[in-house]
């Protein structure tokens, strides 16, 4: 190509036009450096690459402000695959000039040459906007559509998504861990979606793009789950769909977009890469993998990654890298990109006050305006393609969801005995699902299990009792490896006065005799269908063999006092029931 001989020969152009300048106006040096030159110049024209390199050395130190010779010294570094080198020349020339067109063509070259083909993309869209003639803009367009085909081809080697991160986690290990998170959905109660065109459908549309999901693990299962809550996961073997998804979204290219954003997680082993660097920071890995119950302290200390006691989230980096998978398996599976940023304006336009359905994705997946932006500015490096944004499916999906029933509420664990006497004075009795713990609350209580695995306690509905609200969260003591009862408070405490505009008093020591724990007050505005609400907040911390342990107690500042005393006597009630 033109464009390619021009980066190749530049230097012979160059060379002639030089004879203008008298040797008599050249310095002792510069005559050296034009000589050593012109020897590399015959040497790369013979495909002798490392005697040209030594020639054009040679020609930088007797003269190292000639743009000719660092420009010659990059070509001959293309060629001999040393692209670090040549890119780091190329870069200070167009630094220095970025009207520098041979500077700008040998960058996009060499990205091609290190293969990192997003970049090269972007060099090309630049000399695309030059200054060029007719037929050098049409060869640089043709340059354009064929790094943009690579880049979309072989965009896994840019993302190296099973690289990066160290990842001592086994298939087997991430497989289960998929099964222990189905089950902690299980336990908190939620319903499935009771109707099979609605979830055949979300299946099929799953189904369509998994092919385009390069290492997504082609065995998985679905659950669509009837819950409003606005929200989707994927684990390694599962993919959950929350209803308020699908409520959601307005097109089907947003669904898709969600859809393949979450396997960009499993696809990048972003759960596993994370627990072992929690592992090996705290020096423990080893440990836990030794023990006879060491793949249940794993997937426990996995489920718990970042998180104050046990709710399933990632980093923004990881994030990012699972929007990027995303994007390419959208774009494979031709559907629009662009529409996961769609979907985030929606979510930047609602009013805080209906923000509580997808509080729980707003929490497991941070999304900014940053991320908008990376998408929509990521989106033209791909090569231009006919895309589908939707589809009569996914039309007549959505009028079948409306025509649905609310959601059903969730059936929680611990839920009472059947024997239980709900309203008398003695209450009700609870156990804890998966943890040797239990209760009592107040008979006119009610008990759920949240998405995160929390579990609330609230009055009756359309009372003042239900204003009040009591959480108990229990961790596992090896989801923290090596923390004590103080850095658990210390953990709790951090995250209560990250609470925008928020008041917390530090950890407050507290001991009955048998059992040391701490007590954290706070107070923070809370947005009300009236408005902002003074909320007074009290977690109490404190652990029992194998367990940590949190109640939290938040309640209307004028109704703390009032509801205290019940606050305590469900404290008081609850017990370790190990053996």
């Amino acid at each position: 190509m033109r464009i390619a001989r021009a980066v190749r020969f530049a230097i012979v152009v160059a060379a002639l036009a030089g004879g203008a300048t008298t040797a008599a106006a050249q310095s002792k040096d510069q005559i050296e450096a034009a000589a050593q030159y012109q020897r590399g110049l015959v040497f790369f024209q013979q495909g002798a690459y490392k005697e040209a390199e030594q020639a054009f050395r040679q020609a930088e130190r007797k003269d190292d402000k000639n743009l000719e010779y660092q420009l010659a010294t990059a070509d001959v570094y293309v060629k001999l695959h040393k692209p670090d080198d040549a890119l780091k020349r190329y870069s200070k020339i167009y630094k220095a000039d970025p009207t520098h067109r041979r500077a700008l063509a040998g960058m996009a070259t060499t990205y091609e040459e290190m293969q990192n083909y997003r970049e090269a993309v972007r060099m090309w869209m630049r000399y695309t906007k030059m200054d060029l003639t007719p037929e050098q803009r049409a060869e640089s367009t043709g340059r354009l559509r064929a790094a943009q085909e690579l880049f979309a081809t072989r965009y896994e080697i840019a993302e190296n998504p099973t690289g990066g991160a160290a990842n001592l986690a086994t298939a087997d290990q991430e497989r289960e861990w998929g099964v222990q998170f189905a089950r902690e959905l299980d336990a908190g109660g939620i319903q499935l979606l009771p109707d099979a065109a609605v979830t055949d459908y979300v299946k099929g549309l799953a189904g369509a793009i998994v092919p385009f999901a390069k290492m997504f693990p082609p065995q998985y299962q679905l659950f669509l789950l009837d819950t409003p809550t606005v929200n989707a996961q994927t684990t390694p073997g599962f993919i959950f769909v929350y209803r308020g998804l699908l409520d959601t979204v307005t097109s089907e290219a947003e669904l898709v977009g969600v859809l393949a954003h979450e396997m960009g997680h499993t696809i990048a082993h972003h759960g596993g890469k994370a627990v072992t660097k929690a592992a090996q920071n705290q020096q423990t890995l080893a440990a836990l993998q030794s023990q006879d119950n060491g793949l249940s302290k794993f997937l426990a200390a996995l489920v718990a990654i970042g998180n104050p006691l046990g709710e399933l989230s990632f980093s923004r980096e990881q994030e990012a890298q699972a929007d990027r998978l995303g994007m390419h398996v959208a774009f494979d599976a031709g559907y629009d990109p662009r529409a996961l940023a769609e979907l985030f304006q929606k979510f930047e336009a609602m009013q805080p006050s209906s923000r509580k359905t997808w509080d729980l994705m707003s929490r497991t997946h941070p999304f900014s305006i940053d991320r908008m932006n990376a998408i929509n500015d990521y989106v033209p490096l791909l090569p231009e393609r006919p895309l589908k944004k939707s589809s009569p499916a996914f039309d007549r999906m959505k009028a079948r969801l409306s025509s649905l029933p609310p959601p059903a509420a969730p059936t929680p664990r611990p839920t009472p005995p059947a024997a239980a006497t709900a309203g008398s004075p003695g209450g009700i009795p609870y156990t804890v699902d998966n943890a040797p713990f239990a209760g009592v609350i107040p008979g006119d209580w009610t008990g759920r299990k949240t998405d995160s695995g929390t579990i609330v306690f609230e009055g009756q509905k359309g009372t003042e009792a239900y204003e009040a609200t009591v959480e108990l969260e229990i961790a596992p003591r090896t989801n923290f490896p090596g923390k004590s009862l103080d850095d658990m408070a210390e953990r709790v405490f951090r995250s209560i006065a990250e609470k925008p505009d928020a008041w917390a008093e530090p950890p407050e020591a507290r001991s009955d005799g048998a059992r040391r724990a701490f007590a954290i007050k706070a107070t923070y505005p809370v947005q009300g269908s009236q408005g902002k609400v003074a909320v007074r907040h009290l977690s109490v911390v404190t652990d029992y063999p194998q367990h940590f342990v949190v109640f939290t107690y938040f309640v209307p500042e004028g109704l703390f006092d009032k509801y205290l005393p019940m606050f305590q006597q469900i404290g008081d009630s609850f017990r370790y029931t190990g053996r």
